[in-house]
């Protein structure tokens, strides 16, 4: 896989396809501040999406003659398949960043641009699932935050992050509804910091999130962000039960890009199930939303299959003309200190029972996996006392053979529950500090105080 790709600029038309954004042809900007978003979940793990490459290819067709200007993918997770991307859209898109992260496959997060890439950075979400949820893999493969600084043909830096976060996995998700809610705490200190920097901040990605959650609330109040549907659709559309729309309705109304009876591998779910789960949010002082639509909702030729088990979102974005001395201001007002009050007491304190939530959870998990560890050095030494009392043969083999396995378990539990159940309360204990920090600060700026961090103190 290449790094970043620098190849000449070259233009490219593109015919009408599926991932038309409006319907129509694109129609650039006469002040030249137009750009075009796009962000997909590929669904590209190997060996368990069906039909990964032949999807994967018709996605790389598609995008190879699209409007967008910055396309973010998500679960781009096979050397092979970003390959061929890459070859499709070049031309299109000269540059790309392929982000690597975790032990396996990586954080399948890639960036594609018609514009240049001045820097790039992966930042690893601290909180990300457990390494004994193997079957999952959300640890293996290093969930973070992708981070691109793309120079805008105005001059206007635009700061791309791009994110997956930690799935879901049922409605019995209690213990990674922490592990989300702690990676927008981290990426919303990202964006704040992007925003105070004077650049233009766009978050999209898959956030595995709907909107009335927390992960919603950090990146809209925290950060500062403006979600680009309801920029568009208005708030009040997210109210309505999807069960009382039909399923053509809950994507142009709702928005849903995720278990929606109109995508194939999702067919068997029940129609209250739909959902909204991808984003683009972006900063309302430098931005505005012309249009935005899901997309990749055609199904692929001749397989009768949709492109992902996700829809996309394509989203056509405005730089305000008044953005540049509106980031000259901003910059002053950082310098000058201190920042309005802006997510509500009430969600530092939801944030805070949430961790709280959790923590018992995180510290039986450590406890029982080191009980594990000692309990097993006990047993494989009973059993290589005992073998001296066993005759050979079966008998013995099988006394060998569970002080292996007792052993490799027991160490594999104690390694576990000692390195990254230690971890994991450490950053918990972070990530609460931070939360408190922040909410005692807002609670002094909310009573006349200047919000200075050094006249705060946590108890512990």
């Amino acid at each position: 896989m290449s790094a970043i790709s620098l190849l000449p600029m070259v233009s490219a038309a593109g015919s009408e396809t599926s991932v038309n954004f409006s319907g129509g042809s694109r129609t650039e900007g006469q002040d030249g501040l137009e750009f075009r978003m796009l962000t997909l979940n590929c669904w590209g793990l190997k060996y368990v999406s069906k039909f990964r490459q032949e999807r994967m290819r018709f996605i790389a067709n598609e995008l190879a003659s699209s409007f967008a200007d910055i396309v973010a993918l998500q679960e781009c997770w096979v050397a092979s398949d970003y390959e061929y991307l890459r070859q499709r859209t070049y031309k299109r898109y000269p540059h790309a960043k392929y982000f690597y992260s975790g032990i396996i496959a990586g954080s399948g997060l890639v960036v594609l641009s018609r514009f240049p890439i001045e820097s790039v950075s992966m930042t690893p979400y601290t909180i990300n699932g457990r390494p004994s949820a193997f079957f999952r893999g959300d640890w293996y493969v290093g969930k973070g935050i992708a981070s691109a600084i793309i120079r805008h043909p105005s001059g206007i830096a635009i700061e791309l992050f791009n994110t997956h976060m930690h799935a879901p996995y049922g409605p019995g998700d209690a213990s990674y509804v922490c592990h989300r809610t702690c990676q927008a705490w981290q990426l919303a200190r990202q964006i704040r910091a992007a925003v105070e920097r004077g650049h233009l901040a766009i978050a999209v990605g898959d956030f595995n999130s709907i909107p009335d959650s927390l992960t919603y609330a950090l990146l809209t109040k925290r950060a500062g962000l403006s979600d680009s549907w309801t920029t568009v659709h208005g708030s009040s559309t997210e109210h309505i039960r999807p069960e009382s729309l039909s399923p053509e309705k809950q994507i142009t109304t709702l928005g849903v890009t995720c278990d929606s009876l109109l995508n194939t591998w999702r067919a068997d779910r029940d129609i209250s199930e739909a959902k909204r789960l991808d984003y683009c949010f972006h900063s309302p002082h430098l931005s505005t939303v012309d249009s935005v639509d899901v997309t990749f909702v055609d199904k692929v030729p001749g397989l009768n299959v949709s492109a992902s088990d996700h829809f996309g979102v394509s989203v056509s974005l405005r730089i305000l003309p008044t953005a540049k001395s509106k980031l000259a201001s901003g910059q002053e007002q950082v310098k000058e200190g201190g920042r309005a009050p802006d997510l509500p007491l009430q969600s530092y304190e939801s944030i805070l029972d949430v961790i709280a939530c959790y923590l018992p959870t995180a510290r039986a998990q450590k406890y029982y996996r080191l009980l594990h560890f000692w309990v097993s050095i006990v047993l494989v030494v009973a059993l290589h006392v005992g073998i001296f009392w066993v005759k050979g043969g079966w008998p013995a083999f099988l006394v060998v053979l569970g002080s292996s396995v007792i052993a490799v378990t027991g160490v594999t539990d104690g390694m576990i529950g000692f390195l990254f159940g230690r971890n994991e309360l450490r950053a918990l204990k972070e990530v609460e500090e931070e939360v408190k920090w922040e909410m005692k600060r807002m609670e002094q700026l909310l009573n006349g105080s200047d919000g200075n961090v050094g006249d705060i103190s946590i108890d512990d």
